[in-house]
Protein backbone atom coordinates (compact mmCIF):
# COMPACT_ATOMS: atom_id res chain seq x y z
CA UNK A 1 0.00 0.00 0.00
CA UNK A 2 1.36 3.48 -0.50
CA UNK A 3 2.76 5.10 2.42
CA UNK A 4 0.98 8.22 1.53
CA UNK A 5 -2.32 6.81 1.45
CA UNK A 6 -1.53 4.76 4.76
CA UNK A 7 -0.77 7.76 6.59
CA UNK A 8 -3.86 9.63 5.23
CA UNK A 9 -5.80 6.67 6.26
CA UNK A 10 -4.27 6.63 9.20
CA UNK A 11 -5.08 9.52 10.08
CA UNK A 12 -8.65 9.62 9.18
CA UNK A 13 -8.86 6.02 11.30
CA UNK A 14 -7.11 8.92 14.42
CA UNK A 15 -9.47 11.60 13.59
CA UNK A 16 -12.58 9.30 13.81
CA UNK A 17 -11.60 7.78 17.23
CA UNK A 18 -11.40 11.05 18.60
CA UNK A 19 -14.87 12.27 17.53
CA UNK A 20 -16.58 8.94 18.44
CA UNK A 21 -14.31 8.89 22.04
CA UNK A 22 -15.81 10.17 25.44
CA UNK A 23 -15.09 13.66 24.72
CA UNK A 24 -18.72 14.64 23.38
CA UNK A 25 -21.35 15.67 26.14
CA UNK A 26 -24.89 16.35 25.63
CA UNK A 27 -26.49 19.76 26.39
CA UNK A 28 -30.11 20.28 28.55
CA UNK A 29 -31.43 19.91 25.07
CA UNK A 30 -30.34 16.89 23.83
CA UNK A 31 -27.89 18.61 21.59
CA UNK A 32 -24.63 16.90 21.32
CA UNK A 33 -21.38 19.02 22.09
CA UNK A 34 -18.44 18.01 19.96
CA UNK A 35 -16.13 20.81 21.20
CA UNK A 36 -16.86 24.53 23.61
CA UNK A 37 -14.90 27.20 22.91
CA UNK A 38 -11.47 27.82 25.22
CA UNK A 39 -11.56 30.04 28.06
CA UNK A 40 -9.15 31.35 30.79
CA UNK A 41 -7.05 29.42 33.26
CA UNK A 42 -4.60 28.97 35.95
CA UNK A 43 -1.05 29.59 35.05
CA UNK A 44 1.95 28.41 37.04
CA UNK A 45 3.61 30.09 39.81
CA UNK A 46 1.19 33.13 38.63
CA UNK A 47 -1.49 34.90 40.46
CA UNK A 48 -3.04 35.85 37.46
CA UNK A 49 -5.36 34.02 34.74
CA UNK A 50 -4.29 33.26 31.51
CA UNK A 51 -5.93 36.25 29.85
CA UNK A 52 -3.88 38.77 31.83
CA UNK A 53 -0.52 36.93 31.62
CA UNK A 54 -1.14 36.77 27.51
CA UNK A 55 -1.88 40.12 27.71
CA UNK A 56 1.43 40.94 29.64
CA UNK A 57 3.13 38.48 26.64
CA UNK A 58 1.57 40.36 24.19
CA UNK A 59 3.32 43.68 25.87
CA UNK A 60 6.64 41.82 26.23
CA UNK A 61 6.63 41.24 22.47
CA UNK A 62 4.82 45.02 21.15
CA UNK A 63 6.96 46.95 23.55
CA UNK A 64 9.38 49.25 21.20
CA UNK A 65 12.63 48.16 20.99
CA UNK A 66 16.09 49.26 21.01
CA UNK A 67 15.90 49.59 17.02
CA UNK A 68 13.92 52.28 14.73
CA UNK A 69 10.82 51.23 13.68
CA UNK A 70 10.80 47.46 15.38
CA UNK A 71 9.05 46.45 18.11
CA UNK A 72 10.62 43.74 20.45
CA UNK A 73 9.26 40.53 18.18
CA UNK A 74 10.76 41.99 15.56
CA UNK A 75 14.46 41.53 16.64
CA UNK A 76 13.78 37.70 17.41
CA UNK A 77 14.87 34.69 16.06
CA UNK A 78 12.46 33.59 13.42
CA UNK A 79 12.23 30.50 12.19
CA UNK A 80 14.40 30.86 9.13
CA UNK A 81 17.28 32.07 12.01
CA UNK A 82 16.74 29.53 14.12
CA UNK A 83 16.07 25.90 11.89
CA UNK A 84 19.39 27.09 9.89
CA UNK A 85 22.75 25.16 8.92
CA UNK A 86 25.09 27.28 11.23
CA UNK A 87 22.28 29.12 13.50
CA UNK A 88 22.68 32.98 14.48
CA UNK A 89 21.06 35.69 16.96
CA UNK A 90 19.98 37.87 14.53
CA UNK A 91 21.41 41.22 14.05
CA UNK A 92 18.80 43.46 16.05
CA UNK A 93 18.90 45.47 12.36
CA UNK A 94 18.33 42.46 10.32
CA UNK A 95 15.44 42.66 7.17
CA UNK A 96 12.70 40.86 7.75
CA UNK A 97 12.23 37.83 6.04
CA UNK A 98 8.68 36.31 5.08
CA UNK A 99 7.17 33.31 3.75
CA UNK A 100 3.63 31.49 3.13
CA UNK A 101 1.79 29.45 5.87
CA UNK A 102 3.51 26.24 7.09
CA UNK A 103 0.34 25.36 8.28
CA UNK A 104 -1.19 25.52 4.92
CA UNK A 105 1.54 23.81 3.40
CA UNK A 106 1.21 20.67 5.67
CA UNK A 107 -2.55 20.63 5.25
CA UNK A 108 -2.68 21.14 1.63
CA UNK A 109 0.66 20.14 0.63
CA UNK A 110 -0.31 20.48 -3.31
CA UNK A 111 -1.29 24.27 -2.51
CA UNK A 112 0.90 25.73 0.16
CA UNK A 113 3.99 27.20 -0.67
CA UNK A 114 6.46 28.39 2.16
CA UNK A 115 9.36 29.50 -0.11
CA UNK A 116 7.63 32.51 -1.52
CA UNK A 117 7.39 35.83 0.82
CA UNK A 118 3.23 35.87 0.67
CA UNK A 119 1.04 33.15 -0.76
CA UNK A 120 -2.04 33.14 -1.63
CA UNK A 121 -4.40 31.77 0.20
CA UNK A 122 -6.19 28.60 -0.34
CA UNK A 123 -9.40 29.57 1.71
CA UNK A 124 -9.81 33.23 0.87
CA UNK A 125 -13.48 32.75 0.63
CA UNK A 126 -14.19 31.12 4.15
CA UNK A 127 -12.73 35.16 4.83
CA UNK A 128 -14.24 37.33 2.65
CA UNK A 129 -10.37 37.66 1.53
CA UNK A 130 -9.46 38.68 -2.40
CA UNK A 131 -9.10 35.94 -4.29
CA UNK A 132 -5.92 37.49 -6.18
CA UNK A 133 -4.36 38.28 -2.26
CA UNK A 134 -1.90 36.85 -0.52
CA UNK A 135 -0.49 36.08 3.57
CA UNK A 136 2.57 36.08 4.09
CA UNK A 137 3.76 34.87 7.98
CA UNK A 138 6.43 35.07 9.92
CA UNK A 139 7.38 32.93 13.81
CA UNK A 140 9.43 34.18 16.17
CA UNK A 141 11.06 33.01 19.24
CA UNK A 142 13.03 34.88 22.07
CA UNK A 143 16.71 34.14 23.06
CA UNK A 144 15.78 31.85 26.02
CA UNK A 145 14.01 29.53 23.49
CA UNK A 146 16.18 30.47 21.00
CA UNK A 147 19.85 29.23 23.07
CA UNK A 148 17.54 26.21 24.52
CA UNK A 149 17.24 24.92 20.86
CA UNK A 150 20.97 25.90 19.65
CA UNK A 151 22.30 24.37 22.93
CA UNK A 152 21.10 21.31 22.12
CA UNK A 153 21.32 21.32 18.70
CA UNK A 154 17.88 20.39 18.08
CA UNK A 155 17.79 22.59 14.59
CA UNK A 156 18.94 20.38 12.16
CA UNK A 157 17.68 16.88 11.95
CA UNK A 158 21.02 15.76 12.22
CA UNK A 159 20.86 16.75 15.69
CA UNK A 160 17.27 15.55 16.16
CA UNK A 161 18.05 12.37 15.41
CA UNK A 162 21.03 11.98 18.44
CA UNK A 163 18.54 13.44 20.68
CA UNK A 164 16.37 10.61 19.31
CA UNK A 165 18.62 7.75 20.35
CA UNK A 166 19.60 9.66 24.19
CA UNK A 167 16.74 8.18 25.90
CA UNK A 168 17.73 10.08 29.38
CA UNK A 169 17.17 13.53 26.67
CA UNK A 170 13.97 15.15 26.93
CA UNK A 171 12.88 18.54 25.04
CA UNK A 172 11.92 21.20 27.95
CA UNK A 173 12.02 24.68 27.00
CA UNK A 174 13.25 27.54 29.46
CA UNK A 175 9.61 28.37 31.28
CA UNK A 176 10.58 31.92 29.72
CA UNK A 177 10.83 30.72 26.45
CA UNK A 178 8.05 32.50 24.01
CA UNK A 179 7.48 32.22 20.69
CA UNK A 180 4.77 34.74 18.34
CA UNK A 181 3.35 33.31 15.17
CA UNK A 182 2.29 36.81 13.33
CA UNK A 183 0.50 36.79 9.70
CA UNK A 184 1.15 39.74 7.58
CA UNK A 185 -1.44 40.89 4.26
CA UNK A 186 -0.22 44.05 1.99
CA UNK A 187 -1.96 47.28 2.98
CA UNK A 188 -2.96 47.23 -0.91
CA UNK A 189 -4.61 43.87 -0.34
CA UNK A 190 -6.32 44.87 3.42
CA UNK A 191 -7.99 48.06 1.59
CA UNK A 192 -9.62 45.61 -0.87
CA UNK A 193 -10.47 43.08 1.74
CA UNK A 194 -12.37 45.80 3.96
CA UNK A 195 -13.74 48.07 1.86
CA UNK A 196 -14.33 51.42 3.70
CA UNK A 197 -10.39 51.47 4.39
CA UNK A 198 -8.05 53.23 2.14
CA UNK A 199 -4.53 52.66 2.15
CA UNK A 200 -3.97 55.56 4.31
CA UNK A 201 -6.44 54.44 6.71
CA UNK A 202 -5.04 50.98 6.68
CA UNK A 203 -1.07 53.04 7.59
CA UNK A 204 -3.11 54.64 10.50
CA UNK A 205 -5.15 51.57 12.10
CA UNK A 206 -2.64 48.63 11.87
CA UNK A 207 0.54 48.42 12.44
CA UNK A 208 2.89 47.98 9.61
CA UNK A 209 5.93 47.26 8.46
CA UNK A 210 7.89 47.13 4.47
CA UNK A 211 9.64 43.91 3.44
CA UNK A 212 11.35 44.29 -0.04
CA UNK A 213 9.52 47.29 -1.31
CA UNK A 214 6.26 45.79 -0.12
CA UNK A 215 4.07 47.49 2.71
CA UNK A 216 2.31 44.93 5.02
CA UNK A 217 -0.36 45.06 7.51
CA UNK A 218 -0.13 42.85 10.94
CA UNK A 219 -3.57 41.29 10.71
CA UNK A 220 -3.49 38.34 13.39
CA UNK A 221 -0.97 36.75 16.08
CA UNK A 222 -0.79 33.60 17.65
CA UNK A 223 1.87 34.01 21.11
CA UNK A 224 2.58 31.09 23.28
CA UNK A 225 4.64 30.94 26.79
CA UNK A 226 5.97 28.03 28.37
CA UNK A 227 5.03 28.96 31.61
CA UNK A 228 2.92 25.64 31.96
CA UNK A 229 4.13 22.39 31.29
CA UNK A 230 1.49 22.62 28.24
CA UNK A 231 2.19 25.88 27.63
CA UNK A 232 0.01 29.10 27.86
CA UNK A 233 -1.69 29.63 24.17
CA UNK A 234 -3.58 32.93 22.96
CA UNK A 235 -4.68 34.49 19.67
CA UNK A 236 -5.13 37.71 18.53
CA UNK A 237 -6.90 39.48 15.99
CA UNK A 238 -7.07 43.11 14.59
CA UNK A 239 -10.59 44.47 15.15
CA UNK A 240 -11.68 45.10 12.24
CA UNK A 241 -11.00 41.56 10.70
CA UNK A 242 -13.96 40.35 9.16
CA UNK A 243 -16.15 37.69 11.24
CA UNK A 244 -14.09 37.94 14.49
CA UNK A 245 -15.77 35.99 16.69
CA UNK A 246 -17.54 33.86 14.39
CA UNK A 247 -18.27 30.23 15.26
CA UNK A 248 -16.44 30.49 18.75
CA UNK A 249 -17.17 34.01 20.05
CA UNK A 250 -14.17 36.34 21.49
CA UNK A 251 -13.60 35.88 25.87
CA UNK A 252 -11.15 38.26 27.20
CA UNK A 253 -11.56 38.21 31.08
CA UNK A 254 -8.91 41.00 31.86
CA UNK A 255 -8.32 43.25 28.57
CA UNK A 256 -11.87 44.04 27.37
CA UNK A 257 -14.17 46.28 28.28
CA UNK A 258 -16.91 43.68 26.96
CA UNK A 259 -15.61 40.46 28.36
CA UNK A 260 -17.91 37.80 26.36
CA UNK A 261 -18.89 38.87 22.85
CA UNK A 262 -21.51 35.58 21.30
CA UNK A 263 -20.88 35.01 17.56
CA UNK A 264 -23.52 36.00 15.09
CA UNK A 265 -25.58 33.22 13.98
CA UNK A 266 -27.42 34.91 11.38
CA UNK A 267 -24.87 36.38 8.90
CA UNK A 268 -20.85 35.51 8.78
CA UNK A 269 -17.70 37.43 8.09
CA UNK A 270 -19.33 40.89 9.37
CA UNK A 271 -17.71 43.50 11.67
CA UNK A 272 -17.70 43.32 15.52
CA UNK A 273 -16.84 46.97 16.10
CA UNK A 274 -14.59 48.37 18.36
CA UNK A 275 -12.94 45.99 21.19
CA UNK A 276 -12.62 48.77 23.75
CA UNK A 277 -9.69 48.28 26.94
CA UNK A 278 -10.15 47.95 30.22
CA UNK A 279 -7.80 50.75 31.97
CA UNK A 280 -5.61 48.33 33.70
CA UNK A 281 -4.67 47.19 30.10
CA UNK A 282 -4.03 50.73 28.52
CA UNK A 283 -2.33 51.67 31.97
CA UNK A 284 0.11 48.23 31.61
CA UNK A 285 0.22 49.56 27.73
CA UNK A 286 1.57 53.20 28.45
CA UNK A 287 3.68 52.04 31.13
CA UNK A 288 5.70 50.31 28.88
CA UNK A 289 5.23 52.95 25.70
CA UNK A 290 3.41 50.29 23.35
CA UNK A 291 2.29 52.35 20.83
CA UNK A 292 -1.56 52.99 20.76
CA UNK A 293 -1.91 51.26 17.64
CA UNK A 294 -1.82 47.58 19.36
CA UNK A 295 -4.88 48.97 20.95
CA UNK A 296 -6.59 48.06 18.02
CA UNK A 297 -5.75 44.38 18.38
CA UNK A 298 -8.08 41.78 20.45
CA UNK A 299 -7.61 38.83 22.89
CA UNK A 300 -9.46 36.33 20.83
CA UNK A 301 -9.05 33.99 24.21
CA UNK A 302 -6.61 32.30 25.99
CA UNK A 303 -5.89 28.25 26.40
CA UNK A 304 -4.26 26.08 28.92
CA UNK A 305 -6.13 22.92 28.67
CA UNK A 306 -6.99 20.06 26.02
CA UNK A 307 -10.67 20.31 27.68
CA UNK A 308 -13.48 20.95 29.92
CA UNK A 309 -13.81 19.81 33.33
CA UNK A 310 -16.39 17.30 31.85
CA UNK A 311 -13.66 16.19 28.57
CA UNK A 312 -15.37 18.15 26.03
CA UNK A 313 -12.71 19.51 24.18
CA UNK A 314 -11.40 23.30 23.76
CA UNK A 315 -11.27 24.80 20.54
CA UNK A 316 -9.39 27.76 19.90
CA UNK A 317 -8.87 29.33 16.17
CA UNK A 318 -7.98 32.53 14.41
CA UNK A 319 -9.97 33.92 11.71
CA UNK A 320 -7.04 34.38 9.56
CA UNK A 321 -4.37 31.79 10.62
CA UNK A 322 -6.50 28.82 10.85
CA UNK A 323 -9.46 30.32 9.25
CA UNK A 324 -8.18 31.78 5.70
CA UNK A 325 -4.46 30.22 5.78
CA UNK A 326 -5.16 26.62 6.98
CA UNK A 327 -8.59 25.48 6.13
CA UNK A 328 -10.92 27.15 7.48
CA UNK A 329 -11.75 25.68 10.50
CA UNK A 330 -12.13 27.75 13.47
CA UNK A 331 -14.63 25.87 15.04
CA UNK A 332 -12.52 22.93 15.11
CA UNK A 333 -9.05 23.71 15.99
CA UNK A 334 -7.10 24.27 19.08
CA UNK A 335 -3.74 25.56 19.53
CA UNK A 336 -2.41 23.26 22.38
CA UNK A 337 -4.16 19.88 20.45
CA UNK A 338 -2.70 20.53 17.63
CA UNK A 339 1.11 21.91 18.92
CA UNK A 340 0.70 18.28 21.59
CA UNK A 341 1.65 16.08 18.12
CA UNK A 342 5.02 18.26 17.31
CA UNK A 343 7.47 15.78 17.28
CA UNK A 344 10.57 13.90 15.63
CA UNK A 345 11.11 10.22 14.60
CA UNK A 346 14.24 7.81 14.57
CA UNK A 347 15.13 10.07 11.15
CA UNK A 348 15.17 13.35 13.36
CA UNK A 349 11.74 14.32 10.94
CA UNK A 350 8.17 13.80 12.64
CA UNK A 351 6.53 10.29 11.79
CA UNK A 352 4.05 10.12 8.83
CA UNK A 353 1.28 9.11 11.02
CA UNK A 354 1.85 12.16 12.99
CA UNK A 355 2.02 14.91 10.04
CA UNK A 356 -1.52 12.70 8.66
CA UNK A 357 -3.28 13.84 11.59
CA UNK A 358 -3.04 17.72 11.36
CA UNK A 359 -5.28 18.17 8.30
CA UNK A 360 -8.06 16.72 10.29
CA UNK A 361 -7.45 19.70 13.11
CA UNK A 362 -7.09 17.38 16.15
CA UNK A 363 -8.46 19.02 18.90
CA UNK A 364 -9.09 17.26 22.73
CA UNK A 365 -6.04 14.80 23.96
CA UNK A 366 -3.52 13.32 22.08
CA UNK A 367 -4.68 10.00 20.39
CA UNK A 368 -3.28 7.12 21.68
CA UNK A 369 -0.35 5.06 19.22
CA UNK A 370 -0.12 8.49 17.46
CA UNK A 371 3.09 9.19 19.43
CA UNK A 372 4.22 5.78 20.12
CA UNK A 373 7.38 6.06 17.70
CA UNK A 374 8.06 10.13 18.20
CA UNK A 375 9.90 12.15 20.90
CA UNK A 376 8.42 15.09 21.56
CA UNK A 377 9.60 18.77 20.68
CA UNK A 378 7.48 20.41 23.51
CA UNK A 379 4.54 21.52 21.47
CA UNK A 380 6.84 23.55 19.05
CA UNK A 381 6.07 23.18 15.10
CA UNK A 382 9.17 25.00 14.15
CA UNK A 383 11.12 21.20 13.78
CA UNK A 384 9.40 21.44 10.35
CA UNK A 385 11.95 23.32 9.50
CA UNK A 386 15.18 21.73 10.53
CA UNK A 387 16.87 20.06 7.50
Amino acid sequence: MDKRYGAWAFGLTAWLAMLISPLAAKADDGTIVVAVPAKAGSVDGRQENSDQFMWQQFITATTPSSVKGKVEFETWASDLDTFAADPKWPAADAPKRLHGSMLENIKNPHLGAIDVPCATPGNAGVGGFPSTGCIAEETRRNRPQFDYIVQNKLYSRAGLKQAFQDPAFTVAMPLSSLAVKVDWVPVATVSQWIPYETVERVRQDYYTTTVNSVEYALVSMHLSSRQNPNWVWATFEHYLTPGRCDFIGCSDTFGAAKAVVAPQRNTVNSQYGYCDKTAALVNMMNARQVAPVWRNYCLKSSEVDYAAADGTPYVLGNSVIEGITGNGTVAASSCIACHAYASFGRDGSPESSVTAMLPFNPIGKPVPGVLAQSRLYDFMWGLLFAK
